[in-house]
């Protein structure tokens, strides 16, 4: 049956509906009937009916035993249906019968199974088209809508809040990347699994969420397309404004036949969909840790304006990753001027790396190693910035750990005399005109810290700590910046000494955290970090986001230029 043109006004009643009728919602906690049931009233503020045509009630509520059942003054907004395939058709009709707007066919032995299931998905589509009702689906896992607390799911999911929308082909690879972001400290405004998208299109979603002023970044899981031109014109025209990231598989003869098998999608040839992707300005990755970390780097970084990297690295193997990882995806380590040279010579010893990467082999003057990122970054000629092992010297909770009782003493003292310039707990501290709390705490925690690194100059400490606390960012991050230091201040009193080392880790992390995104602000330029041990990486409340690897961090990079050049020729265009 042709597609015909949709606006996004028609999938209003999908993700933002008042009211929602789980068909094959169940009693039976074995059944997808009932997980369906209970992941939507996880959340929903709306009126939920369960319809099931043997039982009075299920988990309590009163069920009706078709959709027209229910009470005509009460109306139906969305339906998703838990049943049998074969059943579909019939319950389609009661739908249109009762009015309802949208659909959510999870049930599945659709176009995925073959020709007689692709009859029958023709016809429900048709029966959906006398009623004007669009759906989802079939044979896929629900969907997640952060504007009204909907968790349409087959089974509950964690999910956070955020403003990445997503559309997946695979409900299993679509659940995989929520709750990957969900670990991660990154959250969505949509979630759509789409299955075999009998009705509405990728490319639908795609254009919805590009309008959605929530929607920050736009991913998606294809594997394959009805209609390249349509996904092409569509998309392009979203692309131009907000960045859209596909994952789409089938490289290879056997990844072919297994998309046909799964959601019975024309696979089509991979090098087709990448002359498709080009044209309507979709960025491709190649497996799912890329499709988050692609999306977080548009979401915490500038576009670069051109190719030119610079390397800081605290070893010299990770310099010489990067710089391999930079040359293979067509990023240029550019060649340091003898003047940069020079600067650096004053700052470094002189076993330094003279050159970028920049490796200070081991220097543990920490006022240097944080002077070295603006030396570089004032560069015209650099573009962006990766940082190796910066989220180690952000995260020295473990490092502080190990600390002795007698200087852990001497912090608690230190610590918990602060905490009696710290306002109670629940104050508005913005209200607050005079606050000088904040900034004499960034001192101290300023002074240990570095005195620990082997800088001793306290008229550069100071000089330091008075650029930090002067800077555009912590008078944004402000409230977020006190809430995180006077948590852990406060605690200082109570904590016993074995704990303050550790402690005090996690009072600096958020600080080092600031500074960096101050370089981004100040330069306008991606500053990529990564982790020293390749560690889980977390998007945290400031907004900082360390790659477990320099493979990840360069890869990322890459795609943020290759957007920018995309958008360069569109401009090149008008």
């Amino acid at each position: 049956m042709p597609k015909h043109t949709l606006g996004t006004e028609e999938l209003e009643p999908l993700f933002n509906p008042r009211s929602i009728a789980v068909i094959g919602a169940s009693n039976i906690w074995s059944k997808w009937g009932f997980s369906t049931y209970a992941s939507v009233l996880d959340g929903f503020g709306g009126k939920v009916y369960p319809i099931n045509n043997q039982e009075d009630e299920v988990l309590g509520q009163k069920a009706y035993k078709r959709v027209s059942d229910v009470p005509e003054d009460e109306p139906v907004d969305l339906a998703i249906f838990v049943i049998p395939s074969v059943a579909v058709p019939s319950v389609m009709e009661d739908c249109v019968k009762k009015g309802v707007r949208a659909g959510v066919i999870i049930s599945a032995g659709f176009a995925e199974i073959g020709e007689e299931g692709k009859r029958l998905q023709d016809e429900v589509l048709a029966i959906a088209r006398k009623g004007a009702i669009r759906f989802t689906g079939p044979n896929c896992m629900g969907f997640w809508s952060a504007s009204i607390d909907l968790k349409a799911f087959m089974f509950p999911l964690p999910v956070k809040k955020g403003p990445i929308a997503f559309v997946s082909q695979g409900g299993n690879v679509g659940s995989a990347v929520l709750t990957m972001g969900y670990e991660r400290g990154v959250g969505f405004h949509r979630y759509v699994s789409c299955g075999c998208a009998a009705d509405i299109q990728i490319e639908d979603y795609i254009e919805y969420f590009g309008r959605d002023p929530e929607v920050k970044v736009i991913l998606a899981y294809i594997e394959g397309l009805e209609d390249g031109t349509r996904f092409i014109e569509k998309v392009k025209a979203v692309s131009a404004e907000k960045p859209v990231i596909a994952l789409k598989p089938g490289r290879t003869p056997p990844g072919v036949r297994a998309i046909t098998s799964h959601s019975g999608a024309i696979a089509g040839s991979s090098d087709l969909y990448d002359s498709a992707f080009k044209k309507a300005g979709v960025i491709r990755v190649y497996t799912t840790d890329e499709l988050l970390d692609v999306a977080i780097g548009f979401l915490t970084q500038p576009l670069p304006k051109g190719n030119g990297v610079a390397i800081i690295t605290p070893g010299g193997s990770y310099g010489v990753i990067s710089a391999d990882a930079c040359a293979s995806l067509g990023l240029e380590i550019v060649d340091l001027a003898p003047e940069t040279i020079a600067e650096f010579d004053k700052i470094f010893p002189p076993r330094w790396s003279k050159g970028n990467p920049v490796d200070p082999a081991g220097n543990r003057d920490f006022i240097a190693y944080m002077q070295a990122p603006e030396l570089l970054l004032k560069l015209p000629e650099i573009d962006s910035m990766v940082f190796m092992g910066f989220d180690s010297f952000a995260n020295f909770s473990a490092v502080f750990a190990t600390i002795s009782n007698d200087l852990a003493g001497s912090l608690k003292k230190i610590f918990s005399d602060f905490s009696r310039l710290v306002p109670e707990e629940g104050v508005n501290t913005e209200s607050i005109k005079e606050t000088s709390w904040m900034e004499e705490l960034i001192g101290k925690i300023v002074e240990v810290f570095f005195s620990f690194f082997g800088t001793s100059d306290m008229s550069e400490v100071a000089e330091f700590t008075k650029r930090q606390v002067s800077s555009s960012i912590i008078s944004r991050l402000r409230p977020k910046l006190e809430k995180q230091l006077s948590n852990v201040v406060r605690s200082f009193e109570e904590d016993s000494v074995e704990n303050i080392g550790e402690r005090f880790g996690k009072v600096f992390d958020p600080l080092l955290q600031v500074m960096l995104l101050n370089w981004v602000e100040i330069y306008g330029k991606p500053v990529i970090t990564t982790s020293f041990n390749g560690q889980a990486a977390v998007l945290t409340e400031m907004g900082h986001y360390a790659y477990p690897f320099a493979e990840q961090a360069i890869f990322t990079l890459s795609k943020l230029l290759e957007y920018k050049k995309y958008l360069d020729s569109l401009r090149d265009l008008s």
